[in-house]
């Protein structure tokens, strides 16, 4: 936590355990009572699950307030033509949830996290490939942002 700011990672990588875990964090956290919103930065995780399972993603995310999808974990799978997370936010955006972005550079979502959280925001990693690393990064990028506004 910083400046108010939670940080949490988790290893869902399924639509059934994103919604349970951003409703989880968005009920457990109070965040509508609170004001607070909640920043979900997502790694797909094999191009075989994110197009077999496309839509059901695309309807996952909706009770977050801004996400970030990153480039797709390919678990040693090959890429399958057509399916990226630029169509994955496509579709996220075609349900309803306009505050979806694809970054395919982590360290322009960070600037991005950095620049617009504030006290009572709530950032997720989520995924099971290796997006929990920034975490940290997100974190240190945060205090720093403190550091030049103290």
């Amino acid at each position: 936590e910083v400046r108010g700011i939670k940080m949490y990672d988790d290893y869902g990588h399924h639509p059934t355990e994103i919604v349970a875990t951003l409703n989880a964090l968005r009920e457990g956290l109070m965040l509508d009572r609170r004001g607070g919103r909640l920043y979900v930065v997502f790694q797909p995780h094999r191009y075989t699950r994110t197009r077999d399972l496309l839509d059901d993603f695309a309807k996952a995310f909706m009770v977050s307030d801004y996400l970030i999808v990153l480039d797709i974990y390919p678990a040693g799978e090959k890429p399958i033509e057509g399916i990226n997370s630029g169509l994955l936010v496509n579709k996220i955006r075609e349900k309803g949830l306009k505050g979806a972005i694809y970054y395919k550079e982590r360290e322009k979502a960070i600037e991005g996290l950095v620049k617009n959280a504030v006290n009572g925001d709530v950032i997720l990693t989520l995924g099971a490939g290796d997006v929990w690393k920034m975490g940290d990064l997100i974190l240190k990028e945060l205090k720093k942002r403190w550091e030049k506004k103290d």
